[in-house]
């Protein structure tokens, strides 16, 4: 049996993958803080060790006995760039070194992001805060390849029930019969549905080439479905899923955008939130193409052994179902 330590296991992607080590018989404990998605995951047989990435608290406990550790912990939305990189590089850094230091350390697989590697393969390098703290992330894993058999996974955009932002933001334009572009021209995309992620990350503690340190690209993999979507035709498909006519897309001027997020920022730090749509998710959404090269994903299918089964179309039908029915599988 199969031991697995997973951080980020309350989060979108943490309860899938957490559900499926279960289902194939492997064994599960959590690195998370107090909550009610914490004690959700005790109640399915998780052991979960109270304890925060950002302070190293809990981690001692956490990665005894593991046998895979799979990292997926990260801050996406945050109040100043410096909190990105005490969460993203900072926290991957101490656990990494914990791992390094045990006796035959665990296999590790990292979930970091296309935002990593830049917008698109012609266009390497991080545009937003976001990515270089989760590249500068990569880059700590790396520093200890020599001790610590480790592997990187970029996904693509990934989606599916429960996911908090992009749909849940864009079912409502469709239903409207309105979409909103942001700037001129097309938008291309790779996608990655939540369930092929959590597999890809599962055949990547078990297969692939472990990351090298003096080769940046070894050990590290970008996966999508395999194709590029363009923004126009997601939300065709999402509304033909709905049952609703294509909506009529409109773009909006990058300008327009930033200024958006910086009132929106504004809004929500009154309220005491931290909003998804920000100015440093705007440098992203500069960006016309945010793809992976076809040679890539077919090195990734070849080293982990697997290839994405979900379409496009399988996927939004559950993305818009979980929606429908108020599916938040992160509880």
């Amino acid at each position: 049996m199969t031991r697995y330590l997973v951080t980020g296991a309350t989060g979108f992607v943490g309860a899938r993958l957490v559900r499926m080590i279960l289902r194939r018989g492997g064994t599960v404990t959590a690195l998370a803080r107090p909550s009610s998605r914490a004690l959700a995951l005790r109640a399915l047989g998780v052991q979960v060790v109270e304890g925060d990435l950002a302070t190293g608290a809990g981690l001692t406990a956490a990665v005894r006995g593991a046998d895979r550790v799979i990292h997926l912990a990260a801050l996406v939305k945050a109040r100043s760039s410096s909190d990105y990189w005490t969460v993203n590089r900072d926290g991957t850094a101490r656990l990494v070194h914990e791992l390094a230091a045990a006796p035959g350390p665990p296999r590790l697989v990292v979930c970091s992001s296309l935002a990593a590697a830049g917008p698109a393969p012609a266009h390497p390098g991080p545009v937003s805060q976001y990515g270089a703290s989760k590249l500068a992330a990569e880059q700590a894993v790396r520093e200890q390849a020599g001790r610590l058999p480790a592997i990187v996974l970029r996904p693509g955009i990934v989606y599916g029930p429960g996911e908090p932002a992009l749909f849940p933001a864009l079912i409502p334009m469709i239903r409207r019969g309105l979409a909103v572009k942001t700037g001129l021209g097309p938008r291309r995309y790779c996608l990655l549905h939540v369930d092929d992620l959590c597999a890809a990350l599962l055949a990547a503690a078990e297969r692939g080439t472990p990351l090298s340190p003096g080769d940046p690209g070894r050990g590290v993999y970008p996966i999508c479905d395999g194709r590029v979507h363009d923004w126009t035709e997601i939300c065709a498909a999402l509304a033909q899923v709905m049952g609703r006519r294509p909506p009529v897309v409109v773009s909006v001027p990058m300008g327009a955008v930033h200024v958006a997020a910086a009132l929106t920022e504004i809004v929500a730090r009154a309220r005491g939130r931290v909003p998804a749509f920000n100015r440093d998710k705007v440098r992203e959404m500069r960006c016309a193409s945010w793809t992976c090269s076809p040679e890539a994903i077919g090195v990734a299918v070849r080293e982990l052994g697997h290839r994405p089964r979900i379409s496009l179309r399988q996927g939004l039908i559950a993305t818009v179902a979980g929606h429908l029915h108020g599916e938040d599988l992160r509880t």
